[in-house]
């Protein structure tokens, strides 16, 4: 039971989940689960869009997980109100992850926390038996290309190591017409 009386569910030595957020329920028992990696990214929105839609195609339950990161920290670290700051920021980043799962039909649970983006991925899909952890492709660029080389790369950590399969949704992805929108 964590500090908030939330049950995340997490066994001893998982990596800690902070925050959970409970959207609709499902009109229908899922089926499966699916867990989607959230970061506010074109490509995460993109792969929250297709995922939502493979939910309802499905009749599964999307996890999507938040990991507060260096994108999330305030810029100025001696600032008096920074532990503010950090809160207002994943306070934000929830906030507009519920914004987008509402306008999508689709049940959802919105987990929060800190460490490895991919070893948490991996955590809530082991514990919800999740058909496979979805994530937006990569962004590019010479930082995506170090971040490959040096295995930090969240879809590069995924590939491989895990037993549920990863699906990389490119950040253009646009449904056709008809499906899901």
């Amino acid at each position: 039971m964590s500090d908030d009386g939330i049950d995340y569910g997490l066994r001893p030595g998982d990596p800690p989940l902070r925050r959970r957020l409970r959207g609709p329920e499902a009109s229908r028992p899922a089926q499966a689960s699916l867990v989607i990696g959230w970061d506010r990214s074109p490509a995460s929105v993109a792969a929250v869009r297709y995922t939502a839609d493979l939910a309802r195609r499905l009749d599964a339950h999307v996890h999507v997980v938040h990991v507060v990161d260096i994108d999330d920290l305030p810029i100025d670290p001696d600032a008096p109100d920074w532990g503010e700051q950090l809160r207002a920021t994943v306070d934000a980043d929830a906030a507009d992850a519920k914004d987008l799962l509402d306008s999508l039909a689709a049940s959802w649970t919105y987990h929060s926390g800190h460490g490895d983006p991919a070893q948490l991925l991996a955590t809530v899909a082991d514990r919800y038996s999740a058909l496979m952890v979805v994530i937006g492709s990569p962004r590019g660029g010479l930082l995506s290309y170090l971040d490959s080389m040096l295995r930090q790369s969240v879809s590069r950590q995924m590939i491989g190591n895990r037993k549920t399969p990863l699906l990389l949704v490119p950040a253009d992805f646009a449904p056709l017409r008809g499906q899901g929108e």
